[in-house]
């Protein structure tokens, strides 16, 4: 009896959303019967939350060392949109059958991703309430995503080369040898998710020592602030994809082209505008020292972003046709990418004999040959990046040693879209 169904219904059958746009849809309502209420209410907000617990310990009266769980969390609100649908001054009444109600809000232009982390999100959601006077109140729940774009082309250095050096030292039976100086240089620091990063490595050793191999990892560090009870971090880095090279004897130098593939499946979040959440990407190449030597590496910053670079238009590593974003659907985008550009006093970089390592068990991730872009969505992700497939390994411009691992991505099914849920906060 009373309320049977109650439903939050998007126009965008999509669910995704961009900063400024106008989420519509309507609220679905059937009874059995005539229902008194008291408001039907609809509420929107965008928020984000860090939460995590850590053990500590400390000193109780009689002296001895106790430990205790402490919760460290922070929380910022994007926005908050409330409207009443029925009622609200006094009680009214829902006759039987099926009721609709549209909604209208507008987003506002400067918001965060979705994103889901191990030790916090931001998440954005809708929740419609039927107050009845005398009952339970009939509530629901729907997430949806917002997908913030971050074009890298608004930051100019971003089509900049960077060249990082590191000079080190190696102390030999009491006699200081000469350096070993590492050199990792990249034409431009910007990429998207599946787009190719070109190396150029030089490595020259003047030392006693041998560098049994060159490590070339590139990583993805998260750290989320917590505000309370005091400030506090939570850093976590992951590896998105490894290179592995050959070393080199001492007193010799050897240069490499290499070409990393950022994996297709990489879960890019734009938070730009998010306060307590930072996503930063890294290039790390270590020179591995035989013994009990120090090893050598650099890191290299990058940015990710979901818009790439156009240095130059007629050299798209997608081969994709230039296409403008748009953004009343921002699923259905295509996208050029960086051409193969480089300093002018380096080589050109070729297809790398490295041997990349896939931890975690996980199948080689295959980039070549590329392809037109396959707008499949990845699951709990919008489409937004460009897919590749999979390819028998006759079709293979190099050696069946060279392999890429896919993201290191974990999913967190506690922070799914939840419907009616009748344990949400209050409006």
């Amino acid at each position: 009896m009373g309320v049977t169904n109650l439903q939050i219904i998007f126009d965008n059958p999509t669910a995704v959303f961009m900063p400024g746009q106008s989420v519509t849809g309507r609220v679905l309502i059937t009874t059995s019967s005539s229902v008194k209420i008291r408001s039907v209410k609809l509420k929107f907000r965008g928020e984000a939350q860090v939460s995590w617990t850590e053990q500590e310990s400390r000193r109780s009266d009689n002296g001895e060392t106790e430990n205790y769980s402490v919760k460290y969390d922070a929380e910022e609100e994007y926005f908050e949109n409330k409207m009443t649908l029925v009622g609200g001054g006094g009680e009214s009444k829902l006759e039987e059958g099926e009721q609709v109600y549209p909604f209208n809000i507008s987003l506002p232009h400067q918001l965060p991703s979705t994103f889901n982390g191990e030790h916090g999100h931001v998440r954005y959601s809708a929740k419609v309430k039927v107050d009845i006077p005398w009952g339970k109140d009939k509530e629901t729940e729907k997430i949806f995503q917002v997908i913030s774009p971050l074009n890298l082309n608004d930051e100019p250095s971003l089509a900049e080369p960077k060249k990082e050096e590191k000079e080190k030292f190696y102390c030999c039976c009491c006699c200081e040898s000469g350096p070993t100086t590492l050199v990792v240089c990249i034409p431009y620091s910007g990429f998207v998710p599946g787009q190719i990063i070109p190396l150029t490595i030089e490595l020259d050793n003047n030392s006693n020592v041998t560098i049994d191999s060159v490590k070339i990892k590139l990583k993805r560090d998260l750290t989320f602030k917590a505000r309370h009870p005091n400030e506090k971090t939570n850093f976590s880095s992951s590896e998105l994809a490894v290179l592995r090279l050959q070393g080199i004897e001492a007193h010799a130098s050897k240069t490499w082209t290499e070409q990393m593939v950022v994996p297709n499946s990489l879960m890019f979040s734009n938070l730009k505008y998010c306060g307590i959440i930072t996503d930063q990407y890294v290039l790390n190449v270590e020179a591995v020292a035989g013994g009990m030597y120090e090893n050598t590496d650099i890191n290299v910053k990058i940015a990710m972003g979901n818009i790439p670079l156009t240095i130059a238009q007629d050299a798209p590593q997608f081969n994709i046709p230039a296409q403008s974003f748009d953004q009343n659907n921002p699923s259905n985008n295509q996208f050029i990418t960086n051409p193969p550009a480089y300093p002018t006093d380096l080589p050109p970089p070729v297809p790398g004999f490295a041997q990349q390592v896939p931890p975690y068990g996980q199948p080689p991730f295959i980039p070549y040959p590329q392809q037109p872009m396959n707008t499949a969505q990845i699951p709990g992700q919008p489409s937004l990046y460009p897919q590749t497939q999979m390819y028998n390994q006759s079709q293979l411009p190099y050696p069946d040693v060279n392999m890429q691992q896919p993201a290191f991505n974990p999913s967190y099914p506690n922070l799914n879209t939840t419907e009616a849920n009748p344990s949400a906060p209050s409006l």
